[in-house]
């Protein structure tokens, strides 16, 4: 018997307590998938749960390319399955192929529903947030070289101006 129990440090045993065994309201935070590139800049946000009804792209295995609308969401087997991609089973019907949600970029979010609506935008004004807190110290940082600048132009026009009256005054008195 262990004298000190400790919980493993083990990769795979660190995966079945995080991943596999996680309880729903956890496996939930882990539906995240990132935005394709394009929509990054027209939503402006990096991740975002994932939804019945979004646009994606997948990006990793043999469907990689193909654009469709997610149709299923597996919380489960933390999946998800996306319109076009289908496989034939030998009977004929075809089946979707489950996919991991970070495997997948988001193109287009559902925002018919208020509460995810109300998400995203709390979101974006974190991010608005940031950004404007990033771009108010850059604008101070700059406010203060161009007042250092601008001492050191007038500085430097003072010293024009006292050159010029001296010279004013060397050329009136050789008049």
């Amino acid at each position: 018997m262990k004298i000190k129990s400790r919980l493993s440090k083990q990769p795979r045993k660190m995966r079945k307590r995080f991943i596999y065994d996680a309880p729903l309201h956890l496996r939930q935070k882990m539906m995240v998938a990132p935005l394709a590139p394009e929509a990054r800049e027209k939503y402006g946000i990096r991740r975002f749960p994932v939804r019945v009804g979004d646009k994606v792209i997948v990006r990793k295995g043999s469907f990689k390319g193909t654009i469709g609308k997610i149709v299923e969401v597996d919380l489960k087997r933390l999946r998800i399955y996306v319109e076009n991609v289908t496989r034939k089973r030998s009977d004929g019907s075809t089946v979707y192929i489950p996919l991991r949600p970070w495997n997948v970029a988001i193109l287009e979010l559902d925002l018919s529903d208020p509460k995810r609506k109300k998400a995203y935008e709390r979101k974006s004004k974190i991010k608005e947030v940031a950004i404007e807190e990033i771009i108010g110290e850059e604008e101070e940082e700059e406010f203060e070289e161009i007042s250092e600048e601008e001492e050191g132009e007038e500085e430097l026009m003072k010293e024009e101006l006292e050159e010029e009256k001296e010279t004013r005054e060397e050329e009136g008195e050789e008049e």
